[in-house]
């Protein structure tokens, strides 16, 4: 539901609920004017992003790809900081499968701007380890080391050592191999 559509219904509900006070129904009256703050907060919490969170903390990827599918339009769906999640969310689906697509995703959720740090350090996480993929190990440092400022519970250490350590293997790949001789 778009949120303009949300205002309108919690505008609509609230009047319902003053035509009731007027008619001396205060009981209802007072329930639908609850009722139409409900509205309200899904404009600043959409549903589906937090259908979306509880899948993924429950670890069930067909649930939350299902509701991430839900969002068609997220620049009139979703507010600014709700688009930065909506495309974070999407950079974590599309990680495992497509890490180009998740690069795409996860620059857009820092463009768009990620409140939360260790959520900020996740993503850097995730295009280190698609600059890797793509061979550019400076960028892929440079990363890494962001990440690792931005990590300050300390969530995100064993990943971080993981890419290091493919980054030293990929290092090691570029010498040539001490042991052959040379035939010349």
């Amino acid at each position: 539901m778009r949120k303009y559509t949300k205002i309108i219904l919690s505008i609509f509900i609230f009047l319902i609920s003053i035509f009731f006070f007027f008619q001396e129904n205060y009981f209802l009256g007072s329930i639908l004017s609850l009722f139409s703050i409900i509205p309200i907060f899904f404009i600043f919490r959409n549903e589906f992003l937090l259908l979306a969170f509880l899948k993924i903390r429950k670890k069930d990827m067909k649930g939350f790809k299902k509701y991430l599918g839900y969002i068609k339009n997220p620049k009139l769906q979703l507010t600014k900081n709700q688009i930065a999640y909506y495309y974070f969310l999407n950079g974590i689906l599309y990680s495992e499968k497509n890490i180009i697509q998740s690069e795409n995703y996860m620059q857009k959720a820092l463009d768009f701007g990620l409140k939360f740090k260790q959520n900020i350090a996740i993503a850097k996480l995730n295009l280190a380890i698609a600059s890797l993929s793509k061979g550019d190990k400076k960028k892929a440092e440079h990363l890494l080391l962001e990440a690792k400022k931005t990590d300050i519970s300390g969530l995100l250490q064993d990943q971080i050592q993981i890419i290091k350590i493919q980054i030293k293997k990929m290092n090691i790949k570029d010498r040539q191999n001490p042991f052959i001789r040379n035939k010349y």
